[in-house]
């Protein structure tokens, strides 16, 4: 017979202990309870995924007329909320970024203030947030690659059906729908596919898809060609259709700088740059560009607007004339990042953006570099000299000691390491809720797939910015969260200690410096060279 007392105590053993599993579970995932580890890992990430998806496709067109009541605010809020909880993981304080980022928004500031515009200067750091909040949104939800997987479909559906959309309103002949431009710049004007929001200008929305598809591979599989041709071939087919149907030029010349960055490590950058070469004639077989010319210096006033910015640099040199104040001093913008930047915020706001992007990059390239291999190593050595090779054995004994000490430390600024070995964080997965259960939040990526991520998102970038020297979207939200997800890449490289430290702020800053005057010095050049063609 059951005694009732000892089976109520059972029961309460019982819940004790899973309730102690869980506990544990969380205190891996740098919680404090477990429900407070499930609203980090799935309501930060859910409400972040959801405030893109509403930047991108824009309210009205999800919520209908509850946009009016300033729902993607409301949801932003909510994606902070849930995302304080990875404050104690991710240290922002030693990002470079973070720094880059608060600079812009003073910037921001200034540059209304500097020009006598201060009561509008908290209208532009509202508009200027939205974009930059995003950065921080990515780096504090997404911790493994099935997250930058979501990050990268949500960017796909908004592009799939702002494409639907488009080519829709083609094929109905309704020229005034807001995903169509008419295009007078040609012999005959013809309608340019484009979406909504900040997206709404063809350049724009054809730099987003250029740079997007390399992302597209996030979901490449080896050796399962059904899968990557229903996620990866068939996708990126439709996205260069919807770039087509854009007829931007600079997204053109952005996909073939992807296709040569691509290729040049398969197939060598010769053969790349001829490739590329060949899908430029047959671009401009096909009428990609819908009857203009694709050069640096064709466009409505293209060269014009440069030396307006330019002029603007002249006359607002520290803060600029005022954040997206461009267009009240020229017809067009000045479809270049560098000089809108710079023209807009200054010299002051420009070295922020150029702070913000030289980790960015860097931090890519160190994680997609291949590691040398054994036999690349022995070749090494069979050319040393006796003394230098007892140098290298000596090197490579401080390495390891090294190695060995950074898995007890932080080894890389902005993130913090689990103390916890692999064999801990396993005994605690198998009690954890089923929630964590066959996940691989405890599991390590193989250093391949890591440095594979990597290079993608170094293409990813190289498309967004040869871009962007064709237009002018300095502070879209695109660039921010690339930014965060390229900061998601090098963390899981830095876990493994496949990476350097990053770069020293001290260092940043200097080569901050002498970017601003470079990228100033090159639109200049340019422009020189092109009046000099002129005559």
């Amino acid at each position: 017979m059951i005694n009732r007392k000892n089976f109520r105590y059972t029961r309460a053993e019982t819940l004790k202990t899973h309730l102690w599993q869980g506990y544990s579970a969380c205190r891996d995932c740098r919680c404090n309870t477990m429900t407070s580890a499930v609203f980090q890992h799935c309501m930060g990430l859910f409400f972040t995924l959801l405030y893109i998806l509403g930047a991108y496709l824009g309210p009205e067109t999800i919520y209908g007329t509850l946009a009016e009541y300033r729902i993607q605010f409301v949801i932003a809020i909510l994606a902070l909320i849930a995302s304080l909880p990875s404050l104690r993981e991710v240290k922002l304080s030693r990002l470079s970024q973070t720094y880059a980022m608060i600079g812009m928004w003073v910037a921001v500031l200034l540059s209304y203030i500097f020009n006598g515009l201060g009561r509008f200067a908290a209208d532009a750091l509202l508009d200027f947030l939205p974009s930059a909040l995003t950065f921080f949104l990515v780096l504090l939800n997404c911790k493994k690659k099935r997250h930058l997987q979501m990050i990268v479909f949500v960017l796909l559906s908004a592009c799939l059906f702002t494409i639907y959309r488009g080519y829709s309103a083609i094929l109905a002949g309704n020229f005034d729908s807001p995903y169509l431009i008419t295009a007078h710049d040609a012999a005959a004007p013809f309608p340019r596919l484009r979406g909504v929001s900040f997206i709404n200008d063809p350049n724009d929305f054809s730099q987003l898809i250029a740079s997007l598809i390399p992302c597209l591979f996030f979901f490449w599989a080896p050796k399962k060609f059904p899968r990557n041709f229903l996620f990866v071939l068939v996708p990126t087919g439709i996205l260069l259709f919807g770039m087509f149907l854009t007829h931007s030029r600079g997204g053109i010349i952005a996909f073939l700088a992807v296709v040569t960055i691509a290729g040049r490590r398969k197939i060598g950058t010769i053969p790349s740059v001829i490739i590329a070469g060949g899908l430029f004639v047959v671009a401009t077989v096909i009428g990609w560009s819908g009857g203009r010319d694709i050069s640096v210096g064709s466009g409505a006033d293209r060269m014009e607007a440069w030396a307006t910015g330019l002029q603007l640099i002249k006359s607002h040199p520290l803060f600029g004339v005022g954040f997206q104040r461009f267009a009240e001093y020229y017809v067009i913008t000045a479809h270049n990042t560098i000089v809108v930047c710079a023209a807009e915020l200054g010299v002051f706001g420009l070295f922020f953006w150029v702070m913000f992007l030289i980790p960015t990059i860097r931090d890519t390239v160190v994680a997609s570099a291949t590691a040398k291999t054994a036999e690349q190593l022995a070749q090494e050595e069979e050319k040393m000299t006796p003394f230098e090779r007892a140098l290298s054995v000596r090197a490579a004994q401080t390495n390891v000691v090294h190695l060995e000490h950074s898995r007890l430390a932080t080894p890389v600024a902005g993130f913090d390491t689990d103390p916890l070995t692999s064999e801990a964080k396993g005994n605690v997965a198998a009690v954890a809720n089923p929630y964590f259960m066959n996940d691989d939040a405890n599991t390590q990526l193989p250093e391949a797939e890591i440095r594979r991520l990597a290079r993608l998102m170094m293409i990813c970038l190289t498309g967004f910015l040869v871009a962007g020297w064709f237009l002018s979207r300095a502070y879209v939200m695109t660039l921010f969260i690339y930014g965060g997800m390229v900061q998601v890449v090098y963390r899981m490289a830095a876990e493994q200690n496949l990476v350097p430290e990053s770069m020293k702020i001290s260092r940043v800053l200097r080569l901050s410096a002498m970017g601003v005057v470079g990228l100033i010095a090159v639109v200049y050049i340019m422009l020189r060279l092109q009046n000099l063609t002129r005559h």
